[in-house]
């Protein structure tokens, strides 16, 4: 059985609606007139509330409600779009973000899961698919809003996205995959206890905070520091579209290297590429280098990604893959979250230059973590990190 288009395109649209807010955060800024300070508990109010969606929501997919959670998810996702258009004040866009994110935190798990279940023999090169996916949707967004604005103003990137979104729910109500048969048994928190209780989920689950850690400093002051450095909005918009293009290569294609080599190895080559470009971005002045070097971290980013939610498919039988890839998730997003909250402070601070240093070594510490404990014990934890 094939994964339905419907997911695939209702995938890129909802990333869309999260990403585009990227490229257009420093002009919400100028035009509100909110501190820096603000621009963390925007960006860390989407990730905390996709924390809750794919911890508390996600595994109501494992018991035959996955169309009902994508159509839900869909809709509250469209409703913080529209929502953002309609703000006036720097609550308004917190509260948007926050519901934005939920829909985010609920979608993503069911439709990894459901993505996982049609072979799992095959879900690295599955889930890289569905990888490639999610950030040419997160990366389009922005180039998407920065285009809309130039033309029609701030507000016309929301509402455009808002209406799509809405234009993919007959679709989602469409989809019927045999994965909805197999329900677990007991609550739904004994099957979460069953999942931490292994190994080598727990260091799934480190590992996707691990690599999801540094987009929180991003949504924050990516935009902010750009634009410090002299770029436009546009050119903000076009960076992130650029990054894209890399991922969406390398994790549609890794995803078979994957399922060969194993989730764990292909894991730590990408960290390998993400921790030192991550180091080093506070210590360039020039947005083009930025832009450049972004793009190679890409690579690292579109390896790890489906490679950490193939460990956990590894790591979880089909009743459980929705709770599996939601504690992922979860994980990811509340380390996100809280690399948002810190990352505009440290740049008001002590400059961009420790505020990336920082948030590199959290994600060595993270990542050398999740080696020790989901790591297979014939591979090499800290060469694979290192």
């Amino acid at each position: 059985m094939n994964v339905p288009r419907s997911l695939y395109f209702a995938t890129f649209t909802l990333t869309a609606s999260i990403g585009v807010i990227f490229g257009l955060i420093a002009s919400l800024q100028d035009q509100l007139g909110f501190a820096n300070s603000a621009l963390g508990l925007i960006a860390g109010a989407s990730f905390f509330a996709g924390f809750v969606g794919q911890l508390w929501l996600a595994p109501f997919a494992d018991r035959g409600k996955t169309n009902s959670l994508l159509v839900g998810a869909v809709i509250a996702a469209a409703l913080g779009t529209i929502w953002f258009a309609m703000a006036s004040s720097v609550w308004e866009l917190i509260a948007a973000r926050a519901l934005t994110g939920l829909g985010f935190g609920a979608f993503i798990p069911a439709a990894r899961a459901v993505v996982a279940n049609v072979d799992p023999s095959r879900a690295g090169e599955r889930l890289g698919r569905l990888a490639a996916i999610e950030t040419s949707g997160f990366v389009t967004g922005p180039a998407i809003g920065a285009a809309l604005n130039e033309i029609w103003g701030l507000d016309a990137p929301f509402i455009f996205l808002s209406i799509v979104l809405i234009s993919m729910l007959p679709g989602l109500t469409r989809i019927k995959l045999s994965a909805e048969n197999a329900l677990p048994q007991g609550s739904r928190l004994a099957t979460t206890r069953a999942v931490l209780s292994r190994r080598e989920a727990a260091g799934a689950i480190l590992l996707g905070a691990a690599l999801f850690f540094p987009a929180g400093m991003y949504e924050a002051i990516w935009a902010r520091f750009m634009e410090d450095l002299g770029a436009s909005t546009l050119f903000v918009g076009i960076s992130l579209t650029m990054y894209g293009i890399p991922f969406a290569f390398t994790a549609s294609t890794a995803g078979k290297i994957t399922d060969r080599i194993g989730p764990w190895r292909a894991a730590g080559f990408g960290l390998s590429i993400i921790i030192p470009m991550t180091f080093i971005y506070g210590f360039l002045t020039s947005p083009w280098l930025l832009m450049g070097l972004a793009m190679i971290e890409a690579i690292g980013q579109g390896v790890g990604a489906p490679a950490c939610q193939a460990a956990m498919v590894k790591a979880t039988d089909e009743s459980e893959r929705a709770t599996g890839q939601g504690m992922v998730g979860a994980a990811s997003t509340f380390g996100a979250g809280v690399a948002a909250l810190i990352a505009a402070p440290l740049y008001a601070g002590p400059g961009p230059e420790m505020t990336f240093i920082i948030v590199a070594c959290v994600v060595a510490v993270l990542g050398f973590l999740a080696f020790r404990l989901g790591s297979p014990k014939k591979t090499p934890v800290v060469s694979e990190v290192f």
